[in-house]
């Protein structure tokens, strides 16, 4: 029986729905610590066993213990709310910068969930204090203990990278479990390494998980069926039948294959529960076509049943697992367009449904067919609705085989992972959040002596051990210092983020291996002495490019005019402008980068391009480089508040520029200016990937249509930035915008009822989208204040 028998594409898009708003009313999950109360059964049980096939066995326990049900809204079973805790910092109602530690306590998780049922406060705490004796925790902990001090105040952070990864599903959509398992049995028959062996038979064993969860959804979906009547006794029995059949054998249709895919998914994130942030499902236009052709179902017809795959990844009532990007479009490894019928459909499910969760990117280049824009045009200026990502696919593929060394083959498989980070599906373990480096501390510290002006402490060498004696001389060799310190701070950002690797290398994921290479080289993704995966890599995000670059140019000026003032400069900024206002205007008054002065535009890219070298010279655990990622996930907002005053201007605890942005207010002379000066950055260099925001006036687009909008969009956007012909060397790759102005969302915020009747109100947070009402109050003002119209004036 076909789903198209049963429901049409609007009864279809109405259970779509219900089934969201019933999601939303989730205020507790529990799950995931239900799961772990298992994984410390299976701990002593199976303690005996290598601890792959105990991981393995203890997925498997999970599978069969943890308490399943299926809504009456369901078509396809399935669900993300047992991986996931109500954590995340910045769609927290309770959240506030200042409170902001990072994410590196291993059982911080335990504060996210409150007593309910006969989960009781012992209950929680008996567990938290069993989890922070584990192998795992103390690892961690070492790691953060070598840190030290630096991250007290955020000269750098590292982070435990569990997610942010882009498993392959397409073999397993094609062949089933049962063909994976076959791929396991002739990879076993050939091995001899008895470590490899017992991988394998982990792997056996962890992909045996999705075979029992299927069964138990199965016997549901019969139960289902017996107390229904109707179209809902027959989609009940459509869902066991199916479940019966995918994921064991490959999928036959769109249908199967979207079942298949929601079950591989759910126990690849309970392999990691909780929290396996970042997770990101790849060309999904390109997974999903071949079996919408399989039965040439129509585009209204998959855009319905897309529709319940969008609304598996939102979570609980504020969309909890975040950072799940989906990409459509993008170019072959030849050159050819591969948008598609599914590509659409799509679309047209995410711009009916307007879910927070999961992020759409779509990938562009030079050949991207008119259509495609007009199909995004009704995105980018309807308001309140999500806005994609943007990629440009004939930079990326530069990037990726120049600097990744990807081979050719793999260029097209390249994804999203998380925001905006470029990895292969299936291929690459890029660690992509692994540190975060924070110039603009580090900046602040060369500029006081090695001591921090928010707190006092002293972190770094003073200037007199650097061979500086007065103000003056340190001003005139602010460079020489800034970047010896520097090197000093990545040398031990990336050991302590190499000993966060070595940490969750010890948490085995044999499932989610299968899904990443790990049947061909019979190792772990997370191994640190071994390559599991084709490719590999660590992450450092680096924040802070404007601000080091508009305050070089400050301090040059300073010197040039007034070099008497370096010691009064120096003093003004320990005291946060309190006592020299006049200071403080007349560094504000000094060239900064975004308005194409030359100057500073070059000092920012020479900045971003020493410090990705610097970055990519040093190894990870594997000996594979470090990537370089201007990006700022609202951490330029944390990491701002721990840094001084700077010699632009910007006083203590404000915040720093978003990625590879002007800082807010500084770029005077509208989006040509601002453009001009961001093609001058080497983005040759930052293959970990970058990020750029817009805040975009809906007035300057005259077209009466949503498609005509959709043009202009390309002619003064994307082509402008994209494929400017002025632009020497790679091109810009990725952009964000949010079309809308500081008025609009004063609006939304006073009276919500008028502008988001059904509550949800998306808007760019960075490389995710969110609904705008569930943010604190400070990441909604950042919102606010980061849309800087003056800078993109046209």
């Amino acid at each position: 029986m076909r789903i198209e028998k049963i429901l049409d594409a609007g009864e279809l898009t109405e259970l779509a729905k219900k089934r969201f708003q019933e999601e939303r009313g989730v205020d507790h999950l529990e799950g995931w610590f239900l799961a772990k109360e298992i994984m410390r059964e299976c701990d002593s049980k199976y303690k005996e066993e290598p601890d792959c096939i105990r991981t393995a066995k203890t997925l498997a326990a999970v599978a069969e213990k943890l308490p399943l049900w299926l809504s009456d809204h369901q078509v396809f079973a399935g669900t993300q709310d047992d991986a996931f805790a109500r954590s995340y910092a910045l769609i927290n109602p309770a959240f506030s910068v200042d409170s902001f530690t990072g994410y590196c306590d291993p059982v911080a998780v335990f504060g996210d969930i409150d007593p309910a049922g006969d989960i009781t406060r012992e209950r929680i705490e008996e567990l938290k204090e069993y989890n922070t004796k584990t192998a795992f925790s103390r690892a961690l902990c070492s790691a953060y203990d070598k840190a030290g001090d630096d991250t007290s105040e955020a000269i750098y952070f590292i982070e435990q990278v569990t997610g942010h990864l882009i498993p392959d599903m397409r073999p397993v959509l094609r062949i089933g479990v049962e063909g994976l398992k076959r791929r396991i049995d002739e990879q076993r028959g050939k091995e001899t390494d008895v470590q490899k062996l017992a991988y394998y038979e982990a792997m056996d064993t962890a992909l045996g998980a999705v075979l029992v969860i299927a069964e138990r959804y199965a016997a549901l979906a019969e139960e289902k069926a017996a107390a229904a009547a109707g179209k809902d006794r027959e989609r009940f029995l459509l869902m066991a039948e199916t479940l019966k059949n995918v994921p064991l054998h490959g999928a036959c249709n769109l249908y199967e294959a979207i079942q298949s895919f929601l079950l591989m998914w759910q126990v690849m994130c309970l392999e990691q529960t909780p929290n396996p942030y970042a997770f990101s499902v790849g060309n999904a236009d390109r997974i999903f076509e071949p079996y919408r052709l399989a039965e040439n179902t129509d585009r209204e017809m998959a855009a319905a049943l897309l529709k319940h795959l969008l609304v598996f990844y939102n979570v609980a009532d504020r969309s909890w697992a975040i950072s799940q990007n989906l990409i459509i479009g993008g170019k072959s490894n030849t050159g050819e367009d591969m948008t598609n019928v599914t590509s659409y459909a799509l679309l047209d499910a995410y711009y009916d449904m307007n879910l927070p969760q999961p992020i759409l990117s779509v990938k562009l280049h030079k050949n991207t067919p008119n259509e495609l824009y007009e199909s995004l045009g009704r995105f980018l200026f309807t308001p309140g609705c999500l806005t994609p990502s943007f990629f440009n696919d004939d930079s990326v593929f530069e990037i990726l085989r120049e600097k990744n060394k990807v081979d050719p083959e793999d260029l097209e498989d390249y994804s999203v992972a998380g925001c905006q980070e470029p990895l292969i599906m299936g291929k690459d373990n890029g660690n992509t959040t692994n540190s975060w480096l924070n110039m603009a501390k580090v900046l602040e510290l060369s500029l006081n002596g090695g001591v921090s002006t928010i707190s006092g402490k002293k972190f770094g060498r003073s200037s007199e051990e650097f061979g500086y004696h007065t103000d003056l001389e340190l001003l005139q060799n602010i460079r020489t210092v800034f970047y010896e310190n520097l090197e000093l701070y990545v040398d031990r950002m990336t050991a302590c983020a190499n000993a966060a690797s070595g940490a969750v290398s010890l948490l085995q994921v044999p499932f989610l291996s299968t899904l990443m290479g790990g049947i061909e080289s019979g190792i772990d993704v997370r191994d640190t002495k071994a390559q599991g995966t084709k490719y590999n890599g660590s992450g450092c995000l680096i924040h802070g490019l404007s601000v080091v670059a508009d305050s070089f140019a400050a301090i040059d000026t300073l010197l040039a005019e007034r070099p008497e003032d370096a010691g009064r400069m120096l003093e003004a900024l320990r005291d946060n402008f309190e006592h020299d206002p006049e200071m403080r205007q007349y560094l504000m008054k000094a060239e900064k980068y975004g308005n194409n002065i030359a100057k500073v535009d070059d000092e920012a890219a020479e900045i971003a391009g020493r410090v990705s070298d610097l970055v990519a010279s040093r190894k990870n655990y594997l000996g594979n480089p470090f990537r370089a990622d201007w990006a700022s996930p609202s951490t330029h907002l944390l990491y701002g508040y721990w840094v001084g005053a700077t010699p632009d201007g910007r006083k203590a605890r404000e915040q720093l520029g978003y990625g590879i942005d002007p800082l807010y207010g500084e770029a005077h002379s509208g989006l040509g200016f601002r453009m001009l000066s961001n093609m001058k950055l080497p983005f040759d260099k930052m293959n970990g990937g970058c990020a750029s925001h817009l805040g975009v006036n809906p007035n300057y687009f005259k077209a009466e249509t949503f498609e005509g909008k959709g043009l202009e969009f390309k002619d003064k956007i994307i082509a402008p930035l994209f494929y400017n012909p002025k632009k020497e060397g790679i091109a810009p790759f990725y952009l964000y915008v949010n079309v809308t102005t500081p008025e609009m969302l004063r609006k939304v915020l006073d009276n919500p009822k008028k502008y988001a009747p059904g509550g949800v109100y998306i808007m760019r947070i960075h490389g995710t989208f969110v609904n705008f009402l569930d943010l604190s109050p400070d990441i909604q003002e950042d919102i606010i204040k980061r849309l800087d119209m003056e800078s993109t004036s046209m």
